[in-house]
């Protein structure tokens, strides 16, 4: 399966850790873009280490963000703490559709799993 991982920091690494110990397929991993003169976000770190290739998006709305993700052709997404707003249509690219979970509570009905197929 073609995985993608939206996410960031350790918690967004460990996810990653754990589906590379799966032996699981990871096309990309898209991250918050650098800070300057701050450290290297744990996810990204993990990803170059493993030569899974590294986005780092200002934001998800524009166009060319999104045809970029679509060539990737994942069949899964994995949200995994991410602070940023993906537009929904992120969600309907992969065959298996996308799964966001985060490592805080969130408020009632806020993170939601869509999965593709009957």
């Amino acid at each position: 399966m073609r995985i993608v991982l939206i996410g960031q920091a350790a918690f967004g690494a460990k996810a990653l850790e754990a589906l590379l110990e799966k032996d699981e397929t990871m096309v990309a991993v898209y991250t918050p873009p650098d800070s300057p003169g701050g450290p290297t976000d744990p996810l990204k770190q993990v990803a170059r280490a493993k030569g899974i290739p590294v986005y780092q998006p200002q934001g998800y709305k524009g166009e060319k963000v999104f045809e970029e993700y679509k060539k990737l052709q994942p069949d899964l997404t994995i949200l995994a703490f991410v602070a940023d707003i993906i537009p929904e249509r992120f969600f309907q690219v992969p065959s298996k559709g996308a799964i966001c979970y985060h490592p805080s509570l969130l408020p009632r009905h806020r993170a939601e799993v869509r999965l593709a197929g009957p």
